[in-house]
């Protein structure tokens, strides 16, 4: 029998070292990747769809729910939900039979949330984890935190790209190319993910392959069929389809 694909998210580094030795001595389970953020965690889950994620709740920018919204809750594999909330939040987890770890946690309670883990992945009783999950974030936090800032990856180090200096993002194949003046970025997370993360007043969805900050808007030009183009205020033009033009005159507003 193939272990279960596992990946670790935390941010504190001790714990995630912690984790992982105790994972090692289980032939079930493979730790697939180790993740210190959100981001990472978005980039690890969608690339390597893995069986079952011990998630933090408590990250800073991108939490253990804006992880859930980002993959989609229909499409996110087993969840352990780590947490250190107070007694009153996992009242929700526990209305939603969703497993958690309660900080600080002995090693038999994590030995008892990953075999009721493995029983429920390997007997496919997971299918209607997506409902759940959704239901559990609204009603822990049912106001949406948009992402304010992104990490990429410039040769060895770390640049932080704020959201608000983002002209437009395309797709590009399983990543996502930023545009923010001059420069050019790429982070591994796909354009859907990083949809579901921004302001929705702030950015639409113009394109199957796009994305654009409403302020860049400078021109809309839409052909008989209803397709077009947008025009942004650097002069880049970027495909508008017709599909998308209510969604983008939604936020706008028709013209006059």
């Amino acid at each position: 029998m193939k272990p279960l694909r596992l990946v670790i998210v935390d941010d504190e580094p001790l714990a995630r070292s912690g984790l992982r030795a105790l994972l090692a001595n289980d032939p079930e389970l493979e730790c697939v990747s180790e993740c210190g953020d959100g981001q990472a965690a978005i980039e690890a889950i969608e690339s390597l769809m893995p069986d079952l994620v011990l998630l933090d709740v408590q990250m800073p920018e991108i939490d253990g729910f804006g992880v859930i919204r980002a993959i989609g809750p229909e499409r996110m594999p087993g969840v352990i939900f780590v947490t250190a909330y107070e007694e009153f939040a996992l009242e929700a987890f526990r209305v939603h039979a969703l497993d958690y770890l309660l900080k600080p946690f002995s090693d038999a309670q994590l030995a008892d949330a990953l075999t009721r883990a493995k029983r429920l992945i390997r007997d496919r009783g997971i299918t209607q984890l997506g409902d759940r999950l959704n239901e559990l974030a609204q009603s822990v936090r049912p106001g949406a935190r948009y992402l304010s800032r992104l990490t990429v990856r410039v040769a060895q180090r770390a640049r932080i790209v704020r959201v608000a200096d983002i002209d437009w993002i395309e797709a590009a194949d399983y990543c996502a190319r930023l545009h923010a003046g001059t420069s050019t970025h790429v982070v591994r997370v796909s354009l859907g993910a990083l949809e579901r993360l921004l302001d929705p007043a702030q950015f639409v969805r113009v394109h199957r392959s796009a994305i654009i900050n409403l302020d860049r808007i400078k021109e809309i030009v839409t052909d008989g069929s209803g397709d077009g183009e947008i025009l942004l205020v650097d002069g880049t033009r970027v495909r508008m389809a017709r599909s998308r033009r209510e969604d983008v005159e939604r936020v706008l507003g028709k013209a006059w």
